[in-house]
């Protein structure tokens, strides 16, 4: 189905850096595995417009939610399909320059306002980025839900996703999205035409077009541990693995793309949530 995948460990660094807690990028073209670490998203950014443009059919997951719960475009009086119109605001708002240095605490602070009117339902930042409409720790009640459909059922099973809306802390996500839905924004709009977002632009079923952007959690696959190479590159490249082993002949790869969502949550996942491949 695939010529290459691609797995990709985003970080919200304010500066460059290298090694743990990073950008790392696996790409894997048949039994070729290269992994690359990479400083800033301004770099990464580069990177993965270059693999879009290769020749055949490309799957890009990215590590952080490309949707948020139900009802937030609304909530921010967004008009228009929820997802998109949420990529739109976030690609708008968000200053991110060549040396990482990003506005995406102002940001969730001014998504807040909107949302709320307080500091929720955004959460954490460093104690020099608080004000009224965002603190450091989570605040209650918040006016939207915490879980998207996919983290209910994945914490069903045991697991433990962390919430979009949780911006810093170990393993926490809302920071990448903030700084990597837009990348991802004009990535698309730079290859129109080129690029499914898979579920909201396909639906829960396999994507048609060259190029399949789709979220991932590497820690839905055990992992290599050990030795002196860093946990993120590990990752990545398990998950590439796994991916392409079953992108064979006689694997399972295209099931992944119609995974078993409730009747009553399959609108709000392909049009605004979005959902876990493989979950």
């Amino acid at each position: 189905m695939f010529d290459r995948i691609v797995v990709v460990d985003w970080s919200a660094n304010s500066t460059p850096k290298v090694g743990r807690d990073s950008i790392w990028i696996c790409v894997r073209e048949g039994r070729t595995v290269e992994t690359e670490n990479i400083s800033t998203r301004h770099a990464a950014a580069g990177m993965l417009d270059e693999l879009v443009g290769r020749p055949g059919r490309t799957l890009i997951g990215t590590d952080f939610s490309l949707g948020y719960p139900a009802g937030t475009a609304a909530a921010l009086g967004l008009t228009g399909v929820p997802w998109s119109a949420t990529w739109d605001l976030l690609a708008a708002s968000i200053r991110d320059d060549e040396r990482n240095h990003n506005n995406r605490f102002g940001v969730a602070a001014e998504l807040n306002r909107r949302i709320s009117g307080a500091a929720t339902p955004f959460w954490g930042c460093p104690p020099t980025q608080r004000c009224p409409t965002l603190a450091s720790t989570k605040s209650d009640p918040t006016p939207l839900r915490e879980w998207r459909s996919v983290e209910q059922v994945l914490r069903t099973r045991g697991r433990r996703p962390f919430s979009s809306w949780q911006l810093l802390g170990v393993g926490s996500v809302g920071s990448q999205s903030l700084v990597g839905i837009p990348v991802l924004r004009r990535l698309r709009a730079a290859h129109e035409g080129v690029i499914d977002v898979w579920p909201f632009t396909s639906g829960l079923s396999v994507p048609e077009r060259r190029v399949v952007l789709a979220e991932v959690w590497p820690s839905l696959v055990d992992g290599r541990v050990g030795g002196d190479r860093v946990r993120d590159e590990m990752q990545v490249e398990t998950l590439a693995d796994w991916l392409a082993d079953r992108d064979t002949e006689n694997g399972d790869i295209e099931a992944l793309f119609e995974p078993d969502v409730r009747a009553s949550d399959r609108s709000a996942v392909v049009r605004e949530e979005g959902w876990v491949l493989g979950a």
